[in-house]
């Protein structure tokens, strides 16, 4: 059945051992009888739902990829993704949402298939939950474990039929509200909508990965917080209209039923939904409000609708938080009740959240910050206000924009509080653990350790921990580094080093974050010159990562105005900044980019002012390779050749470029592919030749004829995807970080 078929996921597991866990609360003559049947439905009920989604008409024609038109219902909202980097190339964002198929038709037959799918849209949909559409298209096989396919679409698709009135009237509110919110400038009007509704369409990627490493990013997940705030909101409001209690629990409940439907019905939101309807008809009916039995029924009723709730980090992270706050937030009120007082339950409510989520946390992002903590306290007081108000602006906004607008400017100022916090907090560096069982593992023996007061062990692992992380930040790039070849996957971004945290950047690679985080382990403050061989995306597209919070002097382009889309993208990011066409011939010294340089220089090796005509290789885009810049940097004790992607004939035209011999580092040519001319290599007779290449990447880069060429000249070879980030120090030695799985690092 393939990797559809999971039988015991780690998060499954977690989800039905609280669910058993809180049925046991409530028959506990009965408790391993409860555990075992738990544990078999769960198993039983996610092998039923895999083998259906791999054995069906709709995956064996995501197989065969022919055309079909298919019929189908829109259950979540199109959202436009970002831009992705395939290959050499970007690919423009499209648009994407869950769906409920109901009829496919083939060249040969019209079947009527009813399975959960992912659409992605070149053409934006103006779609709605509930809506039925006809689209013409393929499916694709997809990694998305909860769906069957991927279906994919160039063409705009038809609505044949909208959705009811509920969801009609929902999608209203929802469109309004974000209208009244965009007016608010800055990151505040891109949370508002989020946190209020979890619409996070306004927020800029750059404030995303914010709110994500302060620790925040929860607070934009309508979570079960926001309905116990709007449920205590209403029961309240309506105690003065109506005395009798089950009457106001009646009108609150139909109030969340609304409510989900605004927000939409997230794992999270259902999670919530039914633990509140479950307190909501207790109470009613007299009984003590007991919360650990409500979320195990909350946890039990929603897996065995959808088992693959359980493998949704949303999902997780909420039923960790909820039930931190259930089981550990008592006990650590009561342990700083004697130095904190009152203020002692506001601190743990956070804290004890933190703490079980803080595994899931490190296994989905490999990183935990320090200041998790304290940004989420000092957000606390606002939530409550911001929701009420909030909500009240988003019902208002649809009937009268103009107060909903001024609820909106009411609560901007709790909302701007936040942003800033998340910006603070963001510039923190956070602990980068493995993404493996070991980061799990250490990070649940540091929670058991804590949570049974054998501090001494943890101080033990903590002190472990500060020696893993002191010596290999301290081993990279070393003191005397001068030429860093970053790992950014399949791409390429390398920095010569000109001191006082100054340097050269040879290409920016396919993501920002990667070749960001690289620049800030290399501390470099000010980059001098910015060469872009040439605008393959994964050459350019990480400009942005370059640009944050660093100077750029000038910047170097090649003659060649080809792919247009990714050089339109890259010019526009560098807007301000000197920008020089380079070509054959030019000589550049040190001294004119940095005047205390007094020695070295750069020779432009290639391209010429016109691009000639010159034989294609196979593989992808090979003109635009052959249009790269290639240089020659000199400076006292060290010489670089570095050639982006050319290929042999450009290879073979450097090689018998005057002046041209054997060199201390060689950046390899288009990732060590195949295509090298190898008299080149001889002439060069590199001691180090690095390249940069990804993990298991398509294109078999790089080749095993490239490595032995370079090893037959008396070069040592170093390999980005084996090696991880390379630095060459000033006796050429070579310094690495390797993808080790016990590594632990700051970022």
């Amino acid at each position: 059945m393939g990797s559809v078929t999971v039988g015991f996921h780690w998060y499954f597991v977690t989800f039905f051992l609280l669910a058993a866990g809180g049925l046991m609360a409530c028959f506990r003559g009965k408790s391993i009888w409860i555990f075992l049947i738990a544990i078999l439905i769960g198993s039983l009920g996610m092998q039923a739902r895999a083998m259906v989604l791999s054995n069906n008409v709709i995956h064996h024609l995501a197989q065969t990829k022919v055309r079909v038109q298919l019929l189908a219902t829109v259950v979540s909202d199109p959202v436009k993704s970002s831009p992705r980097v395939v290959g050499s190339h970007l690919l423009p964002p499209n648009y994407t949402f869950r769906a409920k198929s109901m009829q496919v038709t083939t060249p040969s037959s019209a079947l009527e298939v009813r399975l959960p799918l992912r659409m992605a849209l070149a053409v934006e949909p103006a779609v709605i939950p509930g809506d039925q559409i006809r689209c013409r298209g393929r499916f694709r096989i997809t990694k998305e474990r909860k769906v069957v396919a991927l279906f994919t679409s160039s063409n705009r698709c038809e609505v044949v039929r909208h959705a009811n009135s509920l969801e009609q009237l929902t999608a209203k509110i929802r469109r309004e509200f974000r209208k009244v919110a965009s007016r608010i400038a800055s990151d505040t009007g891109g949370l508002i909508p989020g946190l209020i509704l979890g619409d996070t369409s306004l927020q800029t990627p750059q404030f995303a990965v914010a709110m994500r490493r302060s620790g925040l990013t929860h607070l934009t997940a309508v979570s079960g917080a926001n309905f116990a705030i709007v449920a205590g909101f209403i029961l309240w409001l309506s105690q003065w209209f109506i005395k009798n209690l089950k009457s106001r629990i009646a009108i609150s409940g139909i109030f969340l039923v609304g409510f989900i439907f605004l927000v939409r019905p997230s794992p999270s939101v259902l999670r919530a939904s039914v633990m509140t309807a479950a307190l909501l008809i207790a109470k009613a009916r007299g009984h003590r409000s007991s919360a650990l039995p409500a979320l195990g029924g909350a946890i039990a009723i929603l897996l065995l609708l959808d088992p693959f709730q359980a493998l949704d980090p949303g999902f997780a992270l909420s039923v960790a938080a909820t039930a931190g706050i259930l089981l550990l937030s008592p006990h650590i009120s009561n342990q700083l009740a004697p130095t904190m007082g009152r203020a002692s339950e506001l601190v743990s409510i956070p804290l004890s959240a933190t703490l079980l989520c803080t595994p899931i946390i490190i296994a989905l992002s490999g990183q935990f910050s320090l200041v998790t903590l304290p940004a989420n306290l000092v957000v606390a007081p606002v939530i409550a206000p911001l929701t009420i108000i909030g909500l009240c602006a988003a019902l208002t906004s649809w009937l009268v924009p103009s107060i909903g607008y001024l609820l909106v400017l009411a609560m901007s100022p709790f909302a701007h509080w936040i942003v800033g916090v998340a910006h603070v907090a963001s510039r923190v560096p956070v602990l980068m653990l493995p993404k493996n069982a070991f980061g799990i593992i250490l990070a649940t023996l540091s929670l058991l350790l804590l949570l049974t007061k054998k501090r001494r062990i943890l101080v033990l692992v903590l002190f472990i921990v500060v020696i893993v992380l002191y010596f290999p930040q301290g081993s990279w790039p070393g003191k005397d580094w001068i030429f860093a070849n970053c790992d950014v996957g399949q791409g390429d971004a390398s920095v010569i080093n000109l001191g006082s945290h100054r340097a050269i950047v040879i290409d920016t690679g396919p993501d920002p974050a990667l070749v960001q985080h690289c620049l800030d382990q290399l501390e470099i403050q000010t980059v001098s010159l910015l060469i872009l061989t040439h605008f393959h995306a994964d050459h350019v597209h990480g400009i942005s990562g370059v640009l944050h919070h660093r100077r750029v002097g000038s910047v170097w382009i090649s003659s060649l105005s080809e792919p247009p889309q990714e050089r339109i993208a890259a010019l526009s990011a560098l807007r301000g900044i000197p920008i020089h066409q380079v070509h054959i011939g030019q000589v550049i010294q040190l001294a004119e980019l940095t005047p205390d340089l007094r020695s070295g220089s750069i020779k432009i090796l290639w391209p010429p002012e016109q691009m000639p005509d010159l034989a294609s290789v196979p593989g992808d885009g090979s003109r635009i390779n052959n249009s790269s810049i290639a240089i020659l940097y000199s400076s006292p004790g060290f010489r670089l050749f570095a050639g982006g992607d050319v290929e042999p004939e450009v290879q073979e035209l450097i090689f018998h470029e005057a002046g041209l011999g054997k060199v201390d580092v060689l950046k390899v040519s288009h990732h060590g592919s195949a295509y090298q001319y190898q008299p080149l290599m001889g002439l060069l007779h590199p001691r180090l030749a690095l390249i940069s290449v990804g993990v298991g990447n398509s294109y078999g880069h790089p080749s095993p004829r490239t490595i032995s060429a370079l090893t037959a000249v008396g070069s040592r070879v170093y390999r980005t995807d084996r090696d991880g980030a390379l630095a060459v120090s000033s006796s050429f030695k070579i310094r690495t970080i390797k993808r080790d799985w016990w590594r632990i690092s700051w970022g």
